[in-house]
């Protein structure tokens, strides 16, 4: 009788000093719940809106995309920590793969995924948007070779500086606005030169990321390279 009231006072010691050790470690300074956050997002070891290294300022709007990983992994968008664009999501293509948001609310308007033979479609897409819209774009595999003049003049207008030197199987990222005043600094382009591919067809991943002021008709300014 004696051994077992004792195994009983050894239990709750026991159990004690576990639940003090379990509150040491949630008070401890510096520890940063992720709890209720948005599981689609490219968070990694970061704990800000698509995995960013610092919040975005007030009336911004926090974006990451990346381009695929030659044509075996798609492309990814993230627009205000929301998945908008990717592979597990079976919403990309090869080819041309775009996200329409509003630049006001950031809410999504729609999303688009246009392979090599659906240019008519693409040209389709961007009818009748206003100009808050931000367009979000990101290749896949191969686009470049195929984008019709109508197509890149449109790309031109929303504030491209690459989307004419386009080739195959190119990587290129970019964000404009219908009615830009000048070029987007939101766009990275990077061509296929077979002995400097990380892939021997495909040159390396491009990623993007940043912060787009609310209501801003222009993409001028990033304040979080990311790289």
């Amino acid at each position: 009788m004696r051994a077992l009231e004792v195994a009983r006072v050894a239990l709750i010691l026991g159990t004690l000093v576990l639940v003090c050790l379990m509150v040491n470690m949630a008070l401890k300074p510096g520890r940063r719940s992720v709890v209720g956050r948005n599981s689609n997002a490219l968070l990694g070891d970061r704990t800000y809106k698509c995995g960013l290294s610092k919040a975005c300022p007030q009336r911004h709007f926090a974006f990451k995309i990346q381009t695929g990983s030659a044509n075996i992994i798609g492309p990814t968008i993230c627009f205000e920590d929301k998945i908008l664009l990717r592979s597990t999501l079976n919403n990309v293509a090869v080819g041309l793969n775009i996200a329409l948001v509003d630049g006001k609310t950031g809410k999504l308007i729609k999303t688009g995924a246009f392979e090599t033979h659906n240019i008519n479609n693409a040209l389709k897409f961007f009818q009748d948007i206003d100009e808050r819209t931000l367009v979000l774009v990101a290749l896949f595999d191969n686009m470049g070779t195929v984008m019709n003049d109508e197509l890149k003049q449109l790309f031109t207008k929303l504030g491209s500086s690459y989307v004419n030197s386009i080739g195959y199987r190119d990587n290129w990222i970019f964000i404009g606005s219908k009615g830009i005043n000048g070029k987007s600094q939101f766009e990275e382009y990077m061509k296929n030169v077979k002995e400097t591919n990380l892939y021997e067809d495909s040159p390396k991943t491009l990623l993007l990321n940043g912060c787009i002021p609310a209501s801003s008709a222009t993409a001028t300014t990033a304040t979080d390279s990311g790289f």
